[in-house]
């Protein structure tokens, strides 16, 4: 965790609305070894469907996370530097039953998420029972949070209190949310509830990345990310992005190269040939180097930039 923050990759889950879910196991390990290697603490797997494993299980695994995957994705995630990072799954309560997820923790899955609108979150309560005996985590995931009515809110976080989950989070589905609206809400649900807040942006309208500053702000311990932002609809925060910031303010441990390198052998088909030079944006940015210096840099070696960001945080 970063300052107590925990950072959360979504690529393969919401990133697999760009590609339908068609990454290939060697890609999955790819994403899970490099945020583990950068110090990102979480990886969320995909979607649990147990019913399209024999369907889609092997060209899909994303969709589905059928057993193999999450064991290969497991023992990826466990072999990274300082105990590595956790495995977290999706599970819509349609799709499974309380007992399926309980044996997720055999995969060294750490968390797992159940997105709800405000009607449904008591009805999770067998499911949390059954995640916690396991020995994991339980987070509702409020879904579309930029439609509801602010009592409608403040209710559901109420109920997921009642349920004991270990966070409660906002998703700005639809990413049209404002950072004013982030701290409206958060100052709110502070006032209803003891819980850890998360906290899922889109970057429909570009305010992915100054929503999750405002979140943080203003209490929001758990962030989702993806790489390049990769997901549906507008995107995601940019895990690259969200990590250079922590790192550059000395709010978290990140090392910023496994992203990079990883975003750039993996995203190029959906993302096109820019991310390196995207990322160096993001991280001469943040060191404030004007265009000259800049050029200068790279000339050095692409890796000249984030070593940089290493030395300039020891430097402060």
């Amino acid at each position: 965790m970063a300052d107590g923050v925990a950072l959360v990759d979504v690529t393969l889950r919401d990133g697999g609305y760009v590609n339908k879910h068609s990454w290939t196991v060697a890609q999955a390990r790819r994403v899970v070894r490099a945020c583990a290697a950068a110090g990102v603490p979480l990886v969320e797997a995909g979607y649990l469907r147990p019913a399209r494993h024999a369907d889609d299980g092997g060209a899909l695994p994303s969709a589905s996370c059928p057993p193999q995957y999450l064991e290969i994705l497991g023992e990826e995630a466990a072999a990274g530097p300082d105990g590595g990072a956790g495995l977290v799954v999706m599970a819509h309560a349609r799709d499974v039953s309380p007992a399926v997820l309980a044996g997720l923790a055999r995969f060294g899955v750490r968390v797992v998420r159940m997105p709800v609108s405000p009607s449904g979150v008591r009805t999770l309560a067998p499911y949390a029972e059954a995640v916690h005996g396991a020995g994991m985590a339980f987070s509702v995931n409020l879904i579309r949070v930029s439609e509801l009515a602010e009592p409608d809110v403040m209710s559901a976080a109420r109920a997921a209190e009642e349920l004991s989950a270990d966070v409660f989070y906002l998703a700005d589905s639809n990413g049209s949310m404002f950072p004013d609206d982030v701290a409206r809400l958060a100052l709110r649900v502070r006032e209803t509830v003891g819980l850890t807040l998360g906290f899922h942006s889109h970057d429909g309208i570009s305010m992915g990345f100054a929503n999750a500053l405002a979140a943080m702000q203003h209490g929001f311990r758990w962030i989702d990310a993806s790489l390049c932002g990769m997901g549906k609809g507008g995107g995601n925060l940019a895990l690259e992005l969200i990590t250079t910031y922590l790192h550059s303010r000395a709010m978290g441990n990140f090392s910023v190269e496994p992203l990079v390198d990883a975003a750039t052998a993996v995203l190029a088909p959906w993302k096109g040939d820019h991310i390196l030079a995207r990322c160096e944006s993001i991280v001469g940015g943040m060191l404030d180097l004007n265009l000259e210096s800049l050029a200068s840099i790279r000339s050095r070696g692409s890796g000249t930039l984030f070593t940089m960001l290493d030395e300039a945080r020891a430097a402060s």
